[in-house]
This record gives structure tokens, sequence and C-alpha cells, in this order.
């Protein structure tokens, strides 16, 4: 079989080539560097195993002993006293046990957190408490059973575990090629959306607009301020940095599919947002954090592994420039991240870049580390989209020199012999989670995948639909809100939207909209929709799926810049002007318009005009007049504003 299946698509009658590269082949459960990091941990383990098993049959010592049984299991030197003849069995058993759960803990906390130390510092507490405990009873009667029974139980599994993987090797196998046969037959085929011609026109709703004004609250209000934030915790999904990010990229996707003529507050939103992330109550958990994961203690969160903040704001940066056309952030000292102590950390997006560069080229996977250790692929789409939209912002090339190996370790390390993507993978142990939350980790990095590879977006957005299609929402979809951990599928629903329009798929996103719309209801309060148990971060994906349209952001991060942009709005008040439609096209600028409160006439400033210009401005609910911009290329404009109002102005004639 081949590894690539084309499909034909037609759109206004032009044959438009869409191309699915199908799951790659799979020798083994693990691609070649996370199969090296297991043996060198796996062979690491059977050192210890074999050293302390050693010790406990040679030392004849309660307190080796226990030692060495704790060396090979978390909890394993309390079994020491756990047999039947042993006074405090149940106890002893107890404590094994409850040590176990300490060192599952453990590992949830240095996925939740990072922190790498904490499981090795529990198993080492551990066997040392268990060898206190020998010492303190020294003439104890010992179950010297444990001493065989556990290196044995140890294997047993062991054993087990290598039947396992060989099981699920062959089931694997099972699953690609079904998937595979699905990826070129004509029921895939026939979900493939060709790229349209034409960017779409539409403007957005009153009800995106009300959905946008929680976005606008947030951002517009003072930047030391964060009101309206999800404040949970900052090591996970909750971070606030994530719904800065989130609510940036939205503004980005709405402002460039319907809005690219408006600057004003739209404009000064967006920069909020920026200097936001430079609020050391953001990014202030770094200083823990690396010490914990990386163990360094330098609090800035630039310079190594931290893609989820390096690569997040340099997307957020190029994004904002993608739009705007703007450098302001290419100029050094543009970002300055202060520290309580007084330090200052200076940055600009060319260093941000650099630092991503930086990463890419030392991570054995390619992929760079989001928290200290772990890898995840969608964190690295993301930050990826930075490298490309720089690259057409300044005409450098530094994604063609990422683009090959960053695709051939995502190919082999990052896909399954299933077909998903990994969710994160320990760059330390080559190990990796299961593939869990469905949507949130299977088809939303398709859309960041699709500004990068689109074939391989096109590939992983029509497994995750069959699996949405087969097992249902309620199946796929996270019932657990990733942005403030509620109880509410709201960030699965979004996030899944978000993905489908990004992907042409407009069928599953007004299914998924409906969906959405059942469990979790809009309200409307002073003029701002929210929804009812969703959080920031989930209205965020919602509106990037309904300002969105097919390769919106792909457009975003791969077209070059204009450097002549027309009429723009500069100026508008907000909440009074809400503004629905913003393009400039010829010198002309289409805008709509609706009363952000009650209707009334608001002053509209304008830019980017020719200087001493006379521009007609027409449209609905106010009587046509004509404007002179001033040397400066500005004119001002009162309008009434009542309901829907649209705007034309046109250089004038004659």
């Amino acid at each position: 079989m081949s590894t690539t299946t084309a499909i034909a698509d037609s759109a206004d009658t032009a044959k438009i080539l869409l191309r699915i590269p199908l799951l790659p082949e799979h020798s083994a459960l693990l691609g070649p560097v996370a199969r090296k990091l297991v043996v060198r941990l796996g062979s690491t383990y059977a050192a210890i195993l074999l050293t302390a098993f050693i010790a406990s049959m040679t030392a004849n010592n309660p307190v080796i002993e226990a030692l060495a049984l704790g060396a090979m299991l978390p909890g394993g030197g309390f079994l020491l006293w756990a047999g039947p003849e042993c006074a405090g069995q149940i106890a002893h058993i107890v404590l094994a046990l409850g040590c176990l759960g300490l060192f599952g803990t453990a590992l949830v906390l240095w996925f939740a957190t990072g922190n790498v130390l904490a499981p090795l510092v529990v198993w080492a507490f551990t066997a040392v408490a268990a060898a206190a405990m020998a010492y303190a009873h020294i003439d104890a009667v010992a179950w010297t059973a444990a001493l065989h029974l556990v290196p044995i139980g140890i294997l047993s599994l062991l054993v087990l575990l290598a039947l396992g993987m060989q099981i699920a090797q062959v089931l694997a196998r099972r699953q690609r090629q079904t998937l595979n046969a699905y990826l070129v037959s004509p029921a895939a085929q026939s979900l493939v959306v060709a790229e349209p011609k034409v960017a779409r026109t539409a403007e957005l709703s009153l009800e995106d607009l009300q959905l946008m004004r929680l976005l606008y609250d947030r951002a517009l209000q003072p930047v030391d301020r964060f009101d309206g934030f999800d404040w949970r915790d900052q090591y996970q999904t909750a971070s606030v940095r994530y719904q800065i990010n989130f609510v940036s990229y939205a503004l980005s996707v709405a402002g460039a599919v319907h809005l690219p003529a408006f600057e004003g507050y739209h404009g000064d939103a967006q920069r909020n947002l920026i200097t936001k992330m430079q609020d050391h109550r953001v990014w202030g958990y770094w200083q823990l954090e690396n010490l914990w994961g990386n163990l360094r203690r330098l609090p800035d969160p630039i310079p190594h592994d931290n893609i989820m903040f390096t690569g997040f704001l340099a997307a957020q940066i190029a994004y904002v420039q993608a739009i705007s056309g703007a450098r302001t952030y290419d100029q050094p000292g543009s970002l300055v991240f202060q520290h309580p102590s007084g330090v200052r950390y200076i940055y600009d997006q060319p260093a941000l870049i650099e630092a991503l560069m930086r990463g890419f080229r030392d991570s054995k996977f390619t992929l760079m580390a989001c928290e200290p250790n772990w890898i995840y692929p969608v964190c690295n789409a993301m930050g990826a989209t930075a490298l490309r939209a720089y690259d057409a912002a300044n005409g450098t090339a530094l994604w063609d020199e990422i683009e090959a190996p960053f695709r051939d370790r995502l190919e082999r390390e990052f896909v399954t012999p299933r077909g998903s993507l990994v969710v994160c993978r320990s760059g330390y142990t080559g190990l990796a989670l299961p593939p869990i939350m469905g949507a949130i980790t299977q088809a939303f990095p398709c859309f960041f995948l699709n500004a990068l590879y689109p074939d391989l977006a096109l590939r992983h957005w029509l497994i995750a639909r069959r699996r949405l299609s087969r097992s249902g929402f309620n199946r796929e979809l996270w019932p657990i809100d990733i942005g403030n951990y509620s109880v509410s599928r709201a960030a699965s629903y979004t996030a899944a939207m978000a993905a489908a329009v990004e992907m042409g798929d407009s069928d599953l996103a007004q299914r998924l909209r409906a969906g959405f719309d059942e469990d979790c209801p809009i309200t409307v309060a002073d003029g701002v929709a929210r929804r009812s148990n969703a959080s920031l971060l989930a209205h965020t994906m919602e509106v990037m799926a309904r300002t969105g349209q097919q390769n919106a952001l792909r457009t975003l991060v791969t077209a070059k810049p204009m450097t002549a942009r027309g009429p723009v709005i500069a100026a508008a008040t907000y909440p009074d002007v809400l503004v629905a439609k913003a393009k400039a096209t010829d010198g002309a600028l289409d805008a709509v318009f609706y009363p952000g409160r009650d209707a009334g006439s608001q002053r509209l400033n304008f830019g980017g005009l020719v200087p001493g210009r006379r521009y007609r401005a027409t449209g609905n609910n106010n009587a046509d007049l004509e404007i002179h911009a001033d040397a400066s290329g500005a004119a001002n404009i009162d309008r009434v504003l009542d309901g829907r109002t649209t705007l034309r102005l046109v250089p004038a004639i004659g």
C-alpha cells in the first residue's frame, strides 16, 4: 500500500488536489528516541533491582534488607514485617500500600507541575523510612519470604507488561490498517473540503459581538487588573497565561477574517494582553517550576525549554503583527519581565524566536518541552506557528530549517501505532501518557497543525471526526472543562468546534454547536453574552470557532502582511460602538456597526486616508455626507447607530 492517497474535489469547477498521508508503519510501540530513553530507564531500574536483590540476600541484616526491598518497590521495605507471624502485620501492609499511593500521587504531581524530584524523593523517603523502622525493631520477627516474593512479583509484573506490549503491538497494527483503509475510502473522501477560492465575507453577528465583549472586557481593563479571569493554579491548563494567550488568539482570528481594517480598541486590547503577559503574577510560576523540574534557579521564563510561555507568547505577538503590519515588538527592549527583586529580563520578538529555534535544535525530539520534561505536540504546533508567521513577515527561512525534522519526529515519536496523537511524552524517560481527553488532544491540535502541515492536519482531523461520529459526543468530549476544572464539556465542545471550522467541516461544527447550545445555554446581561458552566478559555475557543472560517489561522500565519492597508477605523468608543465588519479594498472601506448600549450618535475616527482627499460616506440609518482627510490622513464622522448600521467610505470623484 502506498503511504499517500490523493483526493480530488471541486471548487468553482476547478480541481484541487488534497493529499492525505496514511498513518506511518511502526515496527515498535515506541519511536527510536523514546525507545532509547525507555531502554535506559529500564536498564537503570534493572541495575537497582539486581543490586538491591544481592544486598538483601547477603546482608543478613533487617535494616539493609528493608532498605533493599524499599529500593525495589516504593513501600516494599514495610513488607518485611507483613508476614502471617509478624506483629502488626495489617499495619505494615497498610504502610506499604500507603507508600505506593504516595508514590502515585508524586507521579501525578510530576505530570501536573513538572516536579521531577517528587517521585524520586518519595521513593527514597519510603525506603529510608522502612529501614529506620527496621533499626527501631532490630529484634522483631521478620518475614524473610518477602526477600524472594517481592522481586519475584516485580519480575512477574514485568513479564506481563512485556506480553501486554506484544499484544498491544498486534492490536495497534490492526487498528492502523483499519484507519488507513478508512482514509482511502469514499466515506473519508466525501468529507474532504477543497480549499475555498474566495474567502468568506460575512460579518459578525450581534450574538458574536456580545460573546466577544466577554473577551474585550477582560482585555481592555487596566493592564494590572485581571478581573474576570479564572484563577485556579498556574501550572496546568487553567493557568491565567493560557487565558491571556487564547483571548488574544481569538481576537486575532476575528480580526483577520472580519476586522482587518479595525485598529481602535481592538488593537488596544491586543497590546494590553501582551503587556499582561509581562506581569510577574503571570510568569512568576517559572521560578519554582524551573527549580524542581530542571534543577535551575533562574526565574527568567524565556530561555530554556518553556514553549508553553515563550512559544505561546511569540505566537500571540506574531498573529497580532501579521494583521496590523506593525513591528512594535521587533524593537529591542519591547518586552520587559521585571522580577520583584528588581532584576529585569529584557526581550523582543526576534529574541523569543531565537529561543524557540534554540529549543527545537537542542531537543532530542526536535519538539521541545512545555513544562520541564513533558513534551506536548499541540503546544509545539502552537509555538511553531510563530516561526512560520515570523518568516512570512520578515522573509526569513527559520521554519524551513525545522520543518523536516519536526515532521519526522512528530510522525515517529508522537503518533501512536494506533493512529492517535500522543498527549505528552517525557523527555527524560521516553514514557507517554495514554490518549486521554478525547477531542481536546486529538481534534484540537488540527487547528494549529493546519498552518504547518495541512496534510497531517487533514489526516488527524478525519480520524478524530470518525471517533466523534462513531462514539458520540458524550464519550469523546472530555467532561472536565480544562479552563477551570469544573464538570462541563464546554472546553471540549469549543475546541472541537474551532478545529472543525478551521478544517472546513461545517457539518460537524454545526452539530457540535447545537450540542453546546443545549448543554451550556447562552445568557446575555448588559449586552455581554456568556455560557453557563463554561470557563473563559472555553469562551475564547468558541469565539475562534464562530468568527473563523476554513484555513483562517493557516492564512493568518502564512500570508505576508500587507504594507498598504488603506482606510482603517482608527478609534471608536467601547462598548458604545461594536464593529461587526471592517475591510478595506481598493482605497474604500466597508464597515458594519452595532450600538453596544442604546442607539444614538457616535463619533468614528478614521485613519490611513490619502491626505487632503475627499471621501464620500454612505450607508443605512444616516444621510450621505462628504469628508476631507487632514494632512495626516485622518478624519472623523458622527453616525447614528441604531441596530445594524452600515458604512461605506469611498474616495469622492471629481
